[in-house]
């Protein structure tokens, strides 16, 4: 968690100015269960690369190191999450970016991809997303699973939303995916 906290710092670190306000991704909230939140979110362009050694990459990316040459904007929230057993952070890219207008990466440690559309779980919590925090979270968004009968698949995906250096009122969340016709119960 302290190599999170570290790629985080630097990731606005050497961002544009730090009172900037970043676009969010967008999504529909469908229905809300306690803190909980059931939320369709549209499809996105997204760069991920493996947390250990490719924040470099991804950083690169945005900032001109793309087939391009084009710098594209620093956007909330940036994932973290586990993949087949590899940490992974993604970026989520600008919405005027698609499929047709979205450079390819140049290095091999980034991959660019259009994510699926889906219906997730999202539960809110503040402070840095340190390992305990974050655990914390997982386990009450687990319980909120549980008492209203949801199926979800696949590991926690945390979300966070603030630079570093930002101290009160930071904002993360937890996302599950949500499979089958439970997500409406």
């Amino acid at each position: 968690m302290k190599a999170i906290l570290f790629t985080l710092i630097t990731i606005f670190y050497f961002s544009s100015s730090m009172a900037q306000q970043y676009e969010t991704q967008q999504f529909e909230v469908i229905k809300t269960i306690g803190e909980a939140e059931i939320r369709f979110y549209p499809p996105v362009m997204k760069i991920k690369a493996n947390r250990s050694n490719g924040f470099g990459a991804l950083f690169g990316y945005i900032s001109g190191k793309n087939t391009e040459g084009q710098k594209i904007a620093m956007t909330t929230p940036v994932y973290m999450q586990e993949e087949e057993g590899k940490k992974v952070m993604e970026f989520v890219l600008p919405r005027e970016l698609d499929n047709q207008s979205t450079p390819a990466a140049i290095s091999e440690n980034v991959e660019v991809y259009e994510s699926n559309p889906g219906y997730f779980i999202s539960y809110p919590f503040g402070g840095y997303a340190v390992d305990w925090v974050a655990k914390r979270a997982i386990k009450a968004l687990k319980e909120i699973i549980k008492t209203n009968n949801l199926v979800v698949e696949g590991d926690a995906i945390i979300l966070v939303y603030n630079s570093p250096y930002k101290v009160i009122n930071r904002k993360n969340e937890i996302l599950f995916k949500i499979t089958g016709d439970a997500r409406l119960n």
